[in-house]
């Protein structure tokens, strides 16, 4: 058997980005960018107003206070997305939007608030306050330089990546291909959801399993139903999965008469590796049917969902460009004992919170690796050391976040 570090080095030394694709802006949310952003020109392109108010010159307002305001004369008005079509000249003030262009001859905008209506005078506002040089003016560049690196190659493009892209005017943008993923399930004991189960059988929750998963990574899932016992059933699901970027399979990995993943793996490809010192999961196949890569996982739901995390995850996320590949792992404070002992490292499903600024973590209940509900709750792996390790209530373990507890 080899470690979990082992294994995932072996994959992760066998897989390669995928292709790079040329995708509109508004189809590009979660994608990885394939290419520097730099920016050709400045945002705001133009110096404008972050209030409504008045443009005006500051030196005009020296002295103001609201029992002897400035009055000023107003000579326009601006809205925003157009330009003032003269100049500001000592004495004067225009009304002006958010948003909109600051006229020549203006150094600072006053919000409406700070200003008063004289009832003598419709053409004219008082200003109750001193104004600085600046003030409430967005200058030109303030958010971004012409010539900067606005995104970088790797970066996820979210809702606000994609809003700074389309501010400075990018339409569209050069990003890694999602991978797509075949997924099939193997086992004469398996029967797809919604069929009479006979004596012996069970639903396939594997693939519902894994295709999610591939979903919530970024990768699309092909799910290719299930494939029964017999070597030319799984020949004919693998012959389907030949265009596919990744195949995963679930059962057929281990030692039994019908476990066939291996020997097709052998037959038709390479196998690199089958047996992972770890718990749940120790039956893992991976190697290639022809070029593609093939990821054989176990049968049993949750070791099929947790060597999925940890080897099929990290596979998809470097196939699909991203930076980091692996989840974040944090010490956990034990609220409670982990008596079963194991020799082989151990993934205990656990739910962690945050108090009292530490993780606490307690354990989601049995962990047999057939206990589907274990996973319900869980937000986290916790990682029990090969050898036996017993862990008690206090103990500081290292976690892999799943997700982050709400605080």
């Amino acid at each position: 058997m080899i470690s979990v570090e082992a294994a995932l080095e072996q994959i992760l030394a066998q897989i390669q980005p995928l292709p790079i694709i040329s995708l509109p802006l508004a189809d590009a949310l979660d994608y990885v960018l394939a290419e520097d952003i730099v920016a050709r020109a400045p945002v705001p392109p133009f110096a404008n107003s972050a209030m409504d108010g008045y443009a005006l010159r500051s030196a005009d307002t020296t002295g103001a206070r609201e029992e002897a305001p400035a009055r000023l004369r107003v000579i326009g008005t601006i809205p925003a997305g157009y330009m003032a079509e003269y100049e500001l000249k000592p004495g004067t003030a225009m009304r002006i939007m958010t948003g909109a262009p600051v006229p020549p001859g203006a150094d600072a905008v006053i919000q409406h608030e700070l200003t008063r209506q004289p009832a003598s005078d419709a053409n004219s506002v008082e200003i109750l306050t001193e104004v600085v040089p600046g003030n409430n003016i967005r200058a030109a560049g303030e958010d971004i330089q012409p010539g900067s690196r606005v995104l970088s190659t790797g970066s996820v493009l979210g809702p606000w990546e994609l809003a700074v892209l389309a501010s400075i005017g990018v339409a569209s943008v050069q990003v890694y291909r999602r991978a797509r993923v075949a997924v099939i399930a193997t086992g004469d004991e398996v029967v797809e959801v919604g069929q009479p189960l006979q004596a012996g059988q069970i639903y396939n929750s594997n693939s519902y399993t894994i295709a999610a998963a591939v979903t919530r990574a970024g990768g699309i899932a092909h799910v290719l139903g299930i494939a029964h016992d017999v070597t030319g059933d799984l020949r004919e699901k693998l012959s389907m999965a030949r265009e596919d970027d990744l195949i995963i399979t679930t059962g057929g990995v281990s030692v039994g008469d019908f476990d066939l993943v291996k020997d097709l793996l052998a037959e038709q490809g390479k196998i690199e590796f089958w047996r992972i010192n770890m718990r749940p999961g120790k039956p893992v196949a991976f190697g290639h049917i022809g070029m593609t890569p093939l990821l054989g996982l176990p049968g049993n739901p949750v070791s099929a969902a947790v060597t999925f995390e940890l080897l099929g995850r990290p596979a998809l996320r470097k196939m699909m460009g991203h930076r980091y590949l692996q989840r974040q792992v944090v010490p956990v404070t034990m609220l409670e004992d982990i008596t079963d002992r194991s020799m082989r490292r151990h993934y205990v499903r656990a739910k962690v919170e945050f108090r009292d600024g530490r993780f606490w973590a307690r354990t989601t209940g049995p962990q047999g690796s057939h206990i589907m509900t274990s996973m319900l709750g869980a937000n986290a792996l916790l990682i029990v050391p090969e050898g036996g390790t017993i862990i008690h209530a206090g103990d500081e373990v290292q976690a892999i976040m799943l997700e982050w507890p709400e605080k």
